[in-house]
Formats: structure tokens, C-alpha cells, sequence
């Protein structure tokens, strides 16, 4: 089977440097393990795959469920270690992964429209398991407060095998809010349980508050987690300071709700804008995007988006590729706001 998702995605003041050396987030030289990008739909599974390794699991206290959906209530123990037992075929599929942010700045309903019905297009040409990491559905939009989420779910229906989480969040200070960051999932909606966890407040005329989506999929042991950070931490914006003071807030949570799915012995991928390239420069201190997670590696997106892998103890993942060796993988051009659409297509196997 073939699996897909999809994320949407920074910015900052040239000298501030991260006190936080063990986050990654300053002083090491930029981890860009991203893939080649090519915007041509090919046929999926055409042979070739690409190894990358697997860290070890990290412990890490649960998050708070947030409701919106089947909350993910149970807490298994760790993995444990090996086990003699096999693994379930449909764990070891080929998916589809996207990120892809819709953005905000259109005329009319009718480009917002057609910005899903590309990522649908290219995405209903592969086969087998697909998931979308979605960012800033329901953010200012110009149609109004539902019509994005609506129009999402005319075009990823349900009749169609689609499932779209698109949680509450509740705030620290008291009140919730609908997520702007849902995920939406085909081949794997069986027990499927959601959260959304609070990761920095919101700025009138800056940034909503913002979540950190993690949705389960037991049927595939997988866990996609979708998120949106504050623009302008690292692009020499004003009030740079607070911006990234509510970035690292985003990424430490981020990294939280990581190593706990991690931990309960599930494989996992991140989606996401995080609002930061890369590469460094005057205004973004060299980073390392994969301390994330020590077993985090980046499998796609380009710019401030990003794909992370990190596989379960007993997992490695490996990219897909074509029969001519490129990886299965491409870009969406959207027509909004200079946004495209990430997707890339791989499997966990056993190590």
C-alpha cells in the first residue's frame, strides 16, 4: 500500500542567538536531509527505496488531550525491546505524506478552491495510505470563518475514503478554539484518536494561538503530527524577541508531543510551515531542524516546510523511489500567497 500527506508552511533578528543549546536550535551547522523536489505525478511503488536511520526512543511525559474527535485517552507502556512476534503488513505500507498551507491572501473563494483541488489531484493519482498536514485553515481567511474548512471537506470527502481531524484547542488561560491545523487521512481511519496541544498564545495582528495537532492511527501505528509556528522569529521582524520566545515555546512543545508518541512504540511523521529555513543567515543562526527528535530526519518539503521521519525503536524508514532511482516525491504549486505543497511517499520496515 501507498500512503500520502501533505504540509503547508519564517523569519528573525540577526545576533539574538538560542541560550538553549540542547534544543539544536542555534550553533550547529543546518541539517537539511530534505529530498529533491519533482512536481511530475509518477506511478507509486516503482522499486527503489532509500534508507534512514532510526533513533532511539525517547521517554516523555503525555500531552494533554484537547479534544475535537476521539481523544487519545490510553497511555501504553514504552516498547519494551524486540519482539518475537511479526509486524502487521499494513505498518510496513508505502504512504503518502503532504504539508501544504493554504494561505490567506485571495480574492475570491473560487482560488481557494482550486488550490485544493490541486493538492487533490495530484494526490489522488497514488495509491495506498495518504495523509495531509494542513496549515492555516480558518485563519483570517477573506470568505469567512468556515468556508475553508468547508470546502476541504467537499473536496476530501468522506464518501471519497477520506477523514478530516480538525480538533478543539483549549488555551491555558481558559476557552478553546477550532485548531488551524487539521490532518486529513485515507487507508488508515479505523480507531483513529486525535489531540491538539496548546504550544504558544496568540498576538492580535501577529499570529493566532497556535497548536500542535497529533493524530493516531493504530491501523498503521503511525502518529502524524501537524503544526504552524509564529512567522517572524527568524527574518528580522519587529519585536523579534517575543516572536521567538513564542517560536521556542511552539518547538519545545512540538518536541514534547514528538518523543511521547515516540515513546509508546509508534512511528511517526511531522508536517508543518515552522516558519524557518533551513539554511542560515543574518537573521537565522545556524540550527539543526532534526533535533527535533534524535531520530528525526527530514524525508521532504523545502523553505519553512518541512516532512520529518522518526521511526519506532524496531523501524528504519526508507524513501520510495521511481523506476530511473529519483525519490517519489513533489511539489504543488497552490496560487496563494506563494505557497506550494510538499508530498513524499516511503514505508517503515523492520531494521
Amino acid at each position: 500500500m501507498l500512503v500520502i500527506a501533505v504540509v503547508i508552511a519564517g523569519c528573525g533578528s540577526p545576533n539574538l542567538r538560542d541560550a538553549d543549546a540542547s534544543s539544536g536550535l542555534d550553533g550547529g551547522a543546518p541539517a537539511d536531509g530534505s529530498v529533491t523536489s519533482d512536481s511530475a505525478v509518477l506511478p507509486p511503488d516503482a522499486g527503489m527505496i532509500e534508507e534512514l536511520d532510526a533513533g532511539a526512543p525517547i521517554d516523555a511525559a503525555v500531552g494533554t488531550d484537547a479534544g475535537g474527535g476521539a481523544p487519545d485517552a490510553g497511555v501504553p507502556p514504552p516498547d519494551a525491546g524486540p519482539t518475537t512476534e511479526p509486524i502487521p503488513d499494513a505498518f510496513l505500507a508505502a504512504m503518502t505524506y503532504v504539508t501544504a498551507n493554504i494561505g490567506r491572501d485571495y480574492g475570491a473563494r473560487t482560488e481557494m478552491v482550486a488550490a485544493f483541488d490541486r493538492v487533490g489531484d495530484a494526490i489522488d493519482a497514488r495509491s495506498g495510505p495518504r495523509f495531509i498536514g494542513w496549515q492555516e485553515i480558518g485563519e483570517g481567511d477573506p470568505c469567512g470563518a468556515s468556508c475553508e474548512i468547508d470546502a476541504l471537506r467537499a473536496r476530501f470527502a468522506s464518501t471519497q475514503g477520506w477523514d478530516t481531524r480538525h480538533p478543539m484547542g483549549t488555551r491555558p488561560t481558559g476557552g478553546s478554539e477550532r485548531v488551524k491545523v487539521p490532518v486529513s487521512s485515507r487507508g488508515a481511519n479505523t480507531d483513529v484518536r486525535v489531540r491538539a496541544v496548546f504550544a504558544s498564545p496568540g498576538w492580535a495582528g501577529v499570529s493566532p494561538t497556535r497548536f500542535v495537532t497529533v493524530v493516531h492511527y493504530p491501523s498503521r501505528n503511525l502518529s502524524v503530527i501537524n503544526t504552524h509556528f509564529i512567522a517572524g522569529a527568524w527574518s528580522c521582524r519587529s519585536e523579534v524577541a517575543r516572536r521567538r520566545d513564542y517560536w521556542r515555546q511552539a518547538w519545545n512543545v512540538l518536541r514534547a508531543e514528538v518523543a511521547t508518541e515516540h515513546g509508546r512504540g509508534r512511528n511517526v511523521v511531522i508536517t508543518g510551515d515552522l516558519n524557518r529555513p533551513r539554511a542560515a543567515d543574518s537573521c537565522n543562526p545556524a540550527w539543526d531542524p532534526t533535533s527535533v527528535h534524535a531520530g528525526a530526519r527530514i524525508i521532504g518539503g523545502a523553505g519553512i516546510d518541512y516532512i520529518f521521519a522518526v521511526p519506532a525503536a524496531p523501524y528504519r524508514f526508507v524513501l520510495a523511489r521511481r523506476a530511473d532511482g529519483t525519490v517519489q516525491d513533489g511539489s504543488i504549486t497552490l496560487g496563494i500567497d506563494g505557497h506550494r505543497a510538499h508530498w513524499v511517499a516511503g514505508r517503515f520496515m523492520p531494521r
